[in-house]
């Protein structure tokens, strides 16, 4: 089929059309419908954060510094900087004996308001801490102390927590030859690319706890079933850690009551699953964000896979008014399914 379109109207007149690959799975992980190229390759970018936070919690290192489940959820989010997420980072480091230094993740201002309107009234500048990577760059920190491995090259695709991550996404996908396609995401650290419907079903196994064991020549502790336990459970007593208050990415995981876990992405990725395994992945083709939340949702209600009162506590997204300065409607979005 074609891909599905999220189109932007002002009166009878569509402004903007976005394209929108979109694939789902079975609850046995099988493809059962497809809008687009379910093939199409693409960047996991910050979608593949609850896969990189496996190494944490299989090396051992959640175990030895007593990550709570916050601060595992906040290794696998694109948190928004605000003043308890720099909080729950910050002892994450604390508790290996590591500071803001040894984050290799960038600056960026928080995405928070109320925390970038504090920076600016107290003269501050944002430090690492606001970075909505720094929670995974924590983890990657706390692997890397337990390990005994070097910090300071952490970001390394040839270091031990990254050849963990890259076998994590290997097994997860089944693409042997994905770690060819490393190369630096935004906030530095590795990142690589595989198929739409491998990342789809890489969030089935890791929904499902059915992620295949990995190598027992890494330096692991627990089995790759454990892991992804504690990290589903974490994202769904915590979505305000994988996002922020209110944000969207958030709002699916809390509408579901957690027994939908999801992820979205730079370039108009997201991808996510239902406990009993049965999953998405979206890839906006032009990478416009605003046409994600949208598309999402709809895809979601198209496949009849959630409730009335789901779909009624995230009515804003699903066809969101177009408003002008004045905070007047002029316009609307909606979703043409092909």
């Amino acid at each position: 089929m074609e891909p599905l379109r999220v189109e932007f109207v002002r009166k009878n007149t569509v402004e903007a059309i976005h394209l929108v690959h979109a694939v789902a799975l079975d609850e046995n992980g099988k493809q059962i419908i497809a809008f687009g190229n379910p093939e199409l390759v693409t960047y996991w970018r910050s979608t593949a954060k609850p896969l990189q936070a496996m190494a944490v919690v299989l090396s051992g290192a959640a175990d030895t510094f007593k990550l709570s489940a916050k601060e595992l959820a906040i290794a696998c989010g694109s948190h928004f900087g605000s003043a308890e997420h720099v909080a729950v980072v910050e002892e994450m480091l604390a508790k290996a004996g590591l500071k803001e230094s040894h984050l290799q993740c960038g600056i960026h201002e928080p995405y928070d308001s109320e925390e970038r309107n504090r920076l600016i009234r107290e003269g501050l500048k944002p430090s690492r801490l606001h970075s909505n990577c720094s929670g995974k760059h924590a983890a990657m920190l706390l692997t890397a102390k337990h390990l005994g491995a070097p910090l300071d090259t952490y970001r390394q695709p040839d270091h031990p927590v990254q050849k963990i991550i890259a076998q994590v996404l290997v097994a997860a996908t089944g693409e042997p030859n994905l770690p060819e396609t490393v190369v630096a995401d935004g906030c530095g650290a590795p990142i690589w690319a595989s198929s739409l419907r491998s990342i789809a079903l890489a969030f089935h196994r890791f929904a499902t706890q059915t992620l295949p064991d990995l190598d027992t020549s890494l330096p692991i502790e627990l089995t790759a079933k454990e892991a992804a336990k504690r990290l589903v459970e974490a994202m769904a007593k915590h979505p305000e850690m994988v996002s922020g208050k209110g944000m969207w990415n958030t709002r699916f995981i809390e509408a579901t009551n957690g027994r939908f876990i999801g992820k979205g992405g730079a370039e108009g990725l997201f991808a996510g699953a239902f406990r009993d395994g049965r999953a998405i992945a979206l890839k906006v083709q032009d990478g416009n964000h605003r046409a994600t939340p949208v598309a999402v949702l709809a895809f979601l209600e198209r496949l009849g896979w959630l409730s009335e009162s789901e779909i009624e506590l995230m009515s804003d997204l699903a066809n969101p008014s177009l408003k002008n300065l004045r905070g007047e409607e002029v316009g609307f979005t909606r979703v043409v399914f092909p």
